[in-house]
């Protein structure tokens, strides 16, 4: 039996959602079945990319149309607008015109049989030569249109962000998008949790915590950053040392700046130049530092507990009755008295029992790091971008020379390391209040900041239970005001 020469398969592409108010999805489709009815052909699939860019040839319904054809599933390619099938000019309608003439598209030999390709504007691949000149023609102009509209939103970019206005799209971390304050459109503000969380992260890298363990402070805090499940030390590292978080914006991958060639900042800066510089030295890779993994200690009291028979720090050991701090000197082949072990979770609840009734009301003052010595490092960035734009339009031997001495002073600025002053500051919570909702890692530097040393002493044969008198504690002196960190 002969098989039909008329199976055709439909193609749509809508470069946005289809709603109320732009291009109808079902009055294109409509318009092609209006078509093969008039043309006498049978509608085998209907293939639609809805809000898929026509710059990409990796649709998946475009690719299936086309394999439709491939596979000789249809007879007939059918689209509303052959311009709307690609962006990409010559580079597809090279293998769209193999598809139509049955062709394999790398070694141009006969691979399926030809089909037929048309569209609702009157391109037909029947008529031959002229088919060819007009789907050709239309695929460049398509090409070109979008190179155009391209140029038209970076310049449209380009001018809104001049004017301290926000062109659109996801904001970056620690900032929301709001009404212009001064005047038409869109503007960026400060996300206040966010910032905090960003400022809180800042301070943390300045003191000294490695950057996983920051990471899983903000975790455990809740706030997610924008494109990713969690923190991560590449997505922290990305917003910690990006310019987005100084109130600055880039063009085309340069950083906006005024007439007389300054960085500017549209936007309200989370933190200082002198933070931003610290921090980005303190991330700087550098393979002779040793690394700090930020590895989640074992229980709140690791390496907090010492043993009365020796001046070795108890371990964690799980036994049969349940997890216990023990002396494991001997089994190192050491020496040590009287090995001593202690129930671990009896332990952890007597002491810091001991820590919130001795400061659990007292009011928590949390370390600020604060750095200095950056404005002269932001001088010398302006002078380099003043270097760089004479050198566009002028490239003189001087020109080259400055720009190196300039480049050289930079260097050595950014290797002397900003001075730190640490201050105390009020977090308006009490010691009780920030210990309870803490990750168990600052739980233990809460307590080593409190107490001076922990022994524990040998137990007696008994009850399962833990005597008060074996742990011996000696708080840190200054009653107890270096517990704060």
């Amino acid at each position: 039996m002969q098989r039909k020469r008329n199976r055709g398969s439909l193609y749509v592409r809508l470069s946005m959602k289809a709603d109320e108010t732009n291009a109808s999805l079902e009055g294109m489709i409509s318009e092609l079945r209006e078509l093969c009815a008039k043309e006498g052909i049978e509608e085998v699939a209907l293939h639609v990319d809805d809000g898929l860019s026509g710059g990409f040839r990796d649709r998946p319904e475009f690719q299936d149309w086309i394999a439709d054809a491939r596979q000789e599933r249809a007879d007939v390619l059918v689209t509303p607008h052959v311009d709307r099938l690609t962006r990409e000019g010559l580079n597809v309608a090279a293998t769209l015109l193999d598809v139509v003439e049955g062709k394999d598209s790398f070694t141009g030999r006969p691979a399926h049989a030809p089909v037929r390709l048309m569209d609702a504007r009157g391109i037909d691949s029947a008529h031959g030569d002229a088919f060819r000149f007009r789907f050709v023609l239309q695929a460049e102009v398509a090409r070109s249109e979008r190179e155009r509209m391209r140029d038209r939103t970076r310049s449209s970019v380009r001018r809104l962000r001049r004017k301290g206005r926000w062109p659109g799209g996801t904001p970056p971390f620690g900032y929301r998008v709001v009404e212009n304050p001064d005047g038409p459109g869109k503007s960026l503000d400060v996300e206040p949790l966010e910032a905090k969380a960003i400022q809180e992260a800042a301070n943390r890298v300045l003191a000294g915590d490695p950057l996983t363990l920051v990471c899983r402070a903000l975790n455990h805090e809740g706030v997610k950053p924008r494109r990713a499940r969690e923190w991560s030390r590449v997505t922290l590292t990305k917003v910690l040392c990006g310019d987005a978080v100084l109130g600055r914006v880039t063009i085309n991958g340069e950083l906006l700046r005024n007439e007389k060639g300054e960085i500017t900042a549209p936007y309200s800066a989370i933190l200082t130049l002198e933070q931003s510089i610290a921090i980005r030295a303190a991330l700087k890779p550098d393979p002779t530092r040793p690394k700090a993994s930020g590895r989640h200690p074992a229980r709140v009291l690791s390496g907090l507990l010492s043993c009365t028979g020796c001046p070795n720090p108890l371990t964690v050991a799980r036994r049969q009755a349940g997890v216990v701090y023990r002396c494991q000197t001997r089994s190192h082949g050491g020496v040590c008295e009287r090995p001593v072990s202690v129930s671990a979770h009896m332990v952890e609840d007597h002491v810091i029992g001991l820590y919130l009734e001795a400061v659990g009301q007292l009011t928590y003052f949390r370390e600020e790091v604060r750095v200095s010595n950056a404005a002269e490092l932001s001088i010398i960035e302006s002078d380099i971008a003043d270097a760089l734009r004479e050198l566009a339009s002028d490239a003189t031997a001087e020109g080259f020379a400055r720009l190196q001495r300039l480049q050289a002073h930079r260097a050595r600025l950014m290797a002397e390391a900003p001075e730190r002053l640490v201050t105390l500051v009020d977090s308006g919570r009490t010691c009780g209040e920030v210990f309870r909702s803490a990750l168990i890692d600052d739980q233990r530097s809460m307590l080593r900041a409190a107490f001076l040393e922990i022994v524990i002493l040998a137990g007696r044969r008994g009850p399962k239970r833990l005597e008060p008198e074996r742990v011996q504690v000696q708080w840190m002196p200054d009653d107890l005001a270096s517990q704060v960190d």
